[in-house]
């Protein structure tokens, strides 16, 4: 990995960290709201030890049993990072002073929602996750390749629901809202999901073939082909990969065919074996 793509890592892991925490000192805490999952569970410990049990602690030690499963079905790379930024975000959050930006609780739920989301969605574009149950949401996303924000709702909700009883229901209303904004900001932003086709057109088959069977998880298609102005003799590879895949396959193809054709469309669904990519 370049030295140019650590420090976009290092850089996307830190403003992750950083507006998470904003959002969950300046429009969570502040407005009574709770949040989903792990972070919604820490809230409400703290808010009902008066701060014995902190949030910010509370986020590490909690993440340590989820991590297992996103050690194995996520990725090993994945889950350190997510770690890293766990660890940054409760620093951020012993770190951050409280102060109040807006008054109304909707618009508290509507702000912290979308910060909260471009939060994750900043770590999700650096490979790793704000971790709790993101790690069973991505696990799952990896699996079923699909929308990752669809799981994490659905996770965070429960919970959220769960706090129902505990405080108001207008409150878990809110809340709920809130996570539901957060996951059409990340599903808007994180689209590591989606899957397109790829129809490559070269005249160096063996040496394209080669390489994505030694450095792709997916099968690939070769048709013969035939240029229609040059009359020159082609091949015509097709293949699915994941939409994260395609600058990489297309920065080799090219290294090794200037020539090449490359058409990539967009692939709703896939019937058959498909091989779903990793984080790592």
């Amino acid at each position: 990995m370049s030295n140019k793509k650590k420090l976009k890592i290092a850089v996307l892991l830190v403003v992750s960290a950083f507006v998470q925490a904003f959002a969950l000192v300046n429009f969570f805490e502040n407005s009574g709201l709770l949040s989903g999952g792990v972070t919604g569970i820490g809230l409400i410990l703290d808010n009902l030890t008066d701060g014995a049990i902190p949030l910010a602690i509370f986020l590490v030690v909690a993440n340590i049993p989820l991590a297992f499963l996103s050690f194995t079905g996520v990725g090993k790379r994945f889950t350190v990072l997510s770690f890293v930024n766990i660890f940054l975000t409760s620093v951020f959050l012993m770190m951050l002073p409280q102060m109040v930006f807006l008054q109304d609780i909707l618009l508290n739920a509507i702000v912290g929602g979308v910060l909260y989301g471009l939060g994750i969605a900043l770590a999700l574009e650096a490979g790793a996750s704000s971790g709790g149950t993101d790690f069973i949401a991505l696990y799952m996303s990896v699996k079923k390749q699909t929308a990752a924000g669809n799981y994490m709702f659905l996770l965070e909700g429960s919970v959220i629901l769960a706090s129902a009883f505990i405080y108001n229901f207008e409150i878990a209303i809110y809340t709920l809202l809130s996570a539901f904004i957060c996951a059409k900001v990340i599903d808007s932003i994180h689209i590591r999901y989606q899957r397109v086709t790829l129809a490559i057109i070269t005249s160096k088959e063996d040496e394209v073939v080669q390489h994505l069977i030694d450095n792709e998880i997916h099968g690939v298609t070769i048709l013969p082909a035939k240029g229609g102005y040059s009359k020159a003799n082609k091949s015509f590879i097709y293949t699915v990969v994941s939409i994260y895949e395609v600058d990489r396959i297309q920065d080799v193809v090219f290294g090794i065919d200037e020539n090449a054709f490359i058409n990539v469309t967009s692939s709703k669904r896939v019937y058959g074996y498909f091989e779903p990519t990793k984080y790592d």
